[in-house]
């Protein structure tokens, strides 16, 4: 806790130890590994380590924090978590049944709006042009759901279809790294890991044409799927696992 501006109302106040992944997300993670997540870091040098660091800083105020959490989070965690939705998992994907697609897309529109806001390390790569960032600020501020035309959310499940790695939907769903930005015909996205499932947003918007593709969230269709996308066909996923491997066959690692 620490005394300063909240980054949504704007108010001199009390900060609270705010979260730009959701807080719950942390908590799985570190409930399946005893309190010790393991940390790979993408340079040559620092170890495989161990971590109970869930990423948080100084951002928000109480009433702040807590109306984001009732806004968003509650729901997007609700929906994956099966409290809200019908979740399938089938051969193509996984499907969700009873979804309120402008609001999942709000939810996911919220943890980008505090990853690119948050001063943790984790986040330093993917900070938004300030346009962009105050378009989400004000809409999140007066609870406002922004246009489909504005941005484009794309939420695919990771699988592991090879043989190397042996990567299970458990091990993939307690996986999380720092979100990366990566460039695409002209757009920009954020790309981050959300239980076992890999969220991209696109802005400005991919073309309309994309919009009727699986995983796009897109419409009012209170069914949604979210298809099956390679892990090691994401090159920064493939890159950390490799730089892991290399690490542990090193013997630079602290982890037993």
């Amino acid at each position: 806790m620490g005394t300063g501006i909240c980054h949504l109302c704007k108010s001199q106040c009390e900060l609270c130890q705010s979260h730009a992944l959701p807080h719950s997300l942390f908590n799985y993670v570190l409930r399946q590994s005893d309190g010790k997540a393991i940390i790979i870091s993408d340079d040559a040098t620092t170890p495989i380590q161990y971590s109970g660091d869930s990423w948080e800083t100084n951002l928000l105020c109480g009433g702040c924090e807590a109306k984001l959490n009732r806004n968003y989070d509650s729901y997007g965690m609700g929906v994956f978590r099966g409290h809200i939705a019908l979740v399938k998992r089938g051969a193509a994907g996984v499907t969700f049944t009873n979804v309120d697609r402008q609001r999942l897309r709000m939810f996911f529109l919220s943890v980008l709006w505090r990853i690119s806001i948050s001063t943790h390390e984790s986040y330093s790569n993917s900070e938004l042009p300030y346009r962009w960032e105050d378009e989400l600020h004000d809409a999140l501020l007066h609870e406002r759901r922004i246009p489909s035309a504005r941005f484009t959310v794309a939420v695919y499940r990771l699988h592991d279809s090879t043989r190397t790695l042996g990567l299970t939907h458990e091990n993939l769903r307690g996986f999380i790294m720092a979100p990366f930005a990566r460039e695409c015909d002209g757009l920009i996205s954020i790309c981050y890991l959300f239980l076992g499932f890999f969220v991209e947003t696109f802005l400005p918007r991919l073309p309309k044409r994309y919009a009727s593709l699986p995983g796009v969230l897109f419409g009012r269709s209170p069914v949604f799927m979210a298809p099956h996308h390679e892990v090691l066909a994401v090159p920064q996923i493939m890159k950390l696992l490799a730089r892991g491997l290399e690490k542990h066959d090193a013997g630079l690692s602290q982890v037993g």
